[in-house]
């Protein structure tokens, strides 16, 4: 985002009168009973507006309201209550020649508020092959996997179980409806909330009972 930009952005801010230190007068035509609202109207600059709209027509208030939130939440992560997130790199060994060690794996699923057992179910699905978790919190692939490869799957878990597709704040839970049985994403920072999908059944490891099963059948 170009400097001017960021500039508008501040100036919008301002007359949308969100707590911050004023540098321009509210619009007179503001109404005190809250209908003020729907009389903010397309601006040059950051707030591009769509084709089918004219100069004079009434912009969507959360349209505006979103472009004013990204922009804040990546030039001034602090105004938006909190430092920009920080994940763990990832520490990965070979214990022998066929397996994988993540040896920090404990850290950054701690980092993420997130269980092992459910960032493992990922990584088992994500990577197809068998993993297990030792007592003291690292997760082993039956495989040879790079750095690389376990920090983009740490990443793709992320945007699927831990970033709120709100705010993008990494500052979430996730929990469990009772009574729906749906898992959610729920944001600490703006209260969002959405559901997310289980995580698909990963890598099995047949045996003997199960190859017998399936001659039977």
């Amino acid at each position: 985002m170009a400097d001017d930009d960021v500039e508008q952005v501040a100036d919008e801010v301002d007359d949308l009168d969100l707590g911050l230190k004023k540098k321009k007068k509210k619009a007179k035509d503001t109404e005190e009973d809250g209908e003020g609202i729907s009389s903010v109207r397309a601006t040059t600059g950051s707030f591009a507006a769509p084709t089918d709209l004219g100069p004079n027509d009434i912009y969507p208030y959360a349209q505006i309201l979103q472009r004013i939130y990204d922009a804040l939440s990546e030039k001034n992560p602090e105004l938006m209550g909190g430092k920009k997130f920080t994940m763990i790199p990832p520490q990965v060994a070979r214990e022998g020649s066929k397996k994988t060690v993540f040896v920090n794996f404990k850290d950054v699923c701690k980092r993420m508020h997130r269980t092992m057992e459910h960032v493992m179910s990922y990584f088992n699905a994500e990577l197809a092959v068998a993993c297990s978790l030792d007592p003291e919190g690292r997760l082993t692939f039956k495989g040879r996997f790079t750095p690389k490869q376990i920090e983009s799957v740490v990443k793709k878990y992320m945007l699927a179980y831990v970033q709120c597709q709100m705010c993008k704040s990494f500052d979430t839970n996730l929990v469990k409806d009772s009574t729906t049985r749906l898992t959610f994403i729920e944001c600490n920072r703006c209260q969002a909330r959405k559901s997310v999908s289980a995580v698909e059944k990963g890598f099995h490891a047949t045996n003997r009972a199960d190859r017998k099963a399936a001659k039977e059948g």
